[in-house]
């Protein structure tokens, strides 16, 4: 495979302790992160790198990483929690003597809390003695990089022309994400990256509702043509898996249940698997209890529960016995 090799200039620990890197997406700030622990870790293991004579490299008691995505749906982790395990755990681990490398730190959650939490989780591993290198999109970190004096910022080069990262890095400049650059090369249309302009510069969101005749009417219209049958107690339905009849018991339920009385047994279906066959109205005349209709039933279960020593039974037979003696 052939290729220019872009050599990496790299230096941090003499006069700065913490570098952070910006620049555009697939500018190549995680590339660097990777060759930087790569060749520390292969001088730790003894082995020759390709290198300009009289290059040095540290020998630490840790090198420390996170990058990529380890969320998890089995451990409940998130992209941004997971970055969180990671760092804690380094945290609790590093010594003066460490090196970190942290790929787009503090991303995965609101923006703000974001570069906050980064800002006081880097000036955190600081205060340590570690040496830190970190990328990151988010320009509260480069500002508070300027500020800093053990901070230095540093930038990937990247052809706007050919929309193609360079691979160099620039130590002691601050890079742009580009991103209405990039969007406008993807053909965005212009009056959306000049929205996203003013919505950077002053936050001025256009809250206009969209008027009644630019709504386009859905493509998919649902009517309910069928009338939601009542049933009553008392009406005759046939129930459909039984090839069967049956008597209501008690209406339907929030749940489209129903109870009914079948075979001499109460029984509870789905609406949608009975059909009516006779209104109570036509079968019975005006004025008639149709709780009657259950009267075998009850007597039946009031029977089967005394024979299985129900205390409930048994009191309401006690109580049955009570009010007709007061009658």
């Amino acid at each position: 495979m052939e290729g220019n090799v872009v050599p990496l200039n790299f230096e941090i620990g003499k006069d700065y302790r913490s570098l952070v890197i910006t620049g555009p997406n697939a500018g190549g700030k995680t590339v660097v992160l990777k060759t930087i622990g790569i060749l520390t870790l292969a001088v730790m293991s003894g082995f020759h790198i390709m290198a300009k004579p009289g290059s040095e490299i540290a020998i630490f008691d840790n090198v420390f990483v996170d990058i990529g995505d380890n969320q998890s749906i089995e451990n409940a982790l998130s992209t941004f929690s997971s970055h969180m395990k990671n760092i804690s755990e380094i945290m609790s681990a590093s010594t003066n003597n460490t090196l970190l490398l942290f790929d787009e730190i503090g991303s995965g959650t609101e923006p703000n809390e974001g570069a906050a939490l980064a800002i006081a989780i880097l000036e955190e591993f600081y205060h340590m003695g570690c040496i830190t290198v970190a990328t990151t999109h988010y320009g509260e970190i480069k500002r508070y990089s300027e500020m800093h004096d053990d901070f230095m910022n540093a930038a990937m080069l990247f052809d706007s022309a050919e929309l193609r990262p360079m691979y160099k890095l620039l130590i002691g400049e601050s890079g742009e994400s580009n991103a209405l650059w990039i969007s406008r090369k993807m053909n965005i249309r212009e009056h959306v990256l000049q929205r996203a302009q003013l919505y950077i510069e002053n936050k001025d969101y256009n809250l206009e509702a969209v008027r009644e005749n630019k709504v386009r009417k859905p493509l998919i219209e649902v009517e309910h043509t069928e009338d939601v049958i009542q049933y009553e107690i008392g009406d005759r339905v046939k129930v459909i898996s039984q090839d069967d009849y049956a008597i209501v018991y008690e209406p339907i339920d929030k749940f489209n249940n129903i109870k009914l009385f079948y075979k001499n047994e109460i029984v509870e279906v789905n609406s949608k698997r009975i059909e009516l066959d006779i209104k109570a109205s036509e079968l019975y005349p005006e004025g008639y209890d149709r709780n009657t209709l259950f009267t075998s039933y009850h007597e039946r279960k009031l029977q089967h529960d005394l024979e299985r020593g129900s205390k409930k039974a048994l009191r309401k037979v006690e109580k049955e016995i009570r009010n007709r003696k007061q009658e």
